[in-house]
């Protein structure tokens, strides 16, 4: 990639909306913290029910959903906001950080998957290969 394509691609996604959904405060902080200092806009909610209600109303560009939540499974959740909402990146987030989870989530839709603990430099290194 060439800087001006870099500066483009950082541009376009300066300001994008970003939803999480995860029944962990800690996690939800730190992912905010770390997308918030990269320029992007973040909320975040605890279970799908909440997640669902957010996507419909206010349509964010990137979604970090937790593949298990305490009011269902993210696991099956990612087609159906896939399906309703195909421009939606996908980014799965799991303290399960066995093959099939991962397999799974990436087969339904979902176009990262984030393993627990991850750190900020995870974080960025993921977002530089979301706005890819």
């Amino acid at each position: 990639m060439s800087l001006v394509s870099d500066l483009v691609s950082t541009e376009t996604m300066k300001g994008s909306f970003v939803l999480i959904i995860d029944d962990e405060p800690d996690i939800c902080r730190l992912l905010q913290m770390s997308l918030v200092r990269l320029g992007y806009d973040v909320k975040y909610v605890h279970e799908l029910r909440a997640g669902l209600q957010c996507i419909q109303s206010e349509q964010p560009d990137i979604l970090f959903l937790d593949i298990h939540l305490p009011d269902g499974s993210g696991l099956e959740a990612i087609s159906v906001f896939k399906n309703k909402y195909p421009a939606l990146k996908v980014i799965t987030i799991s303290a399960y950080d066995n093959g099939m989870e991962k397999q799974t989530a990436l087969s339904a839709g979902a176009s990262h998957f984030l393993a627990k603990p991850f750190s900020v430099k995870n974080v960025d290194e993921l977002m530089k290969d979301v706005k890819s």
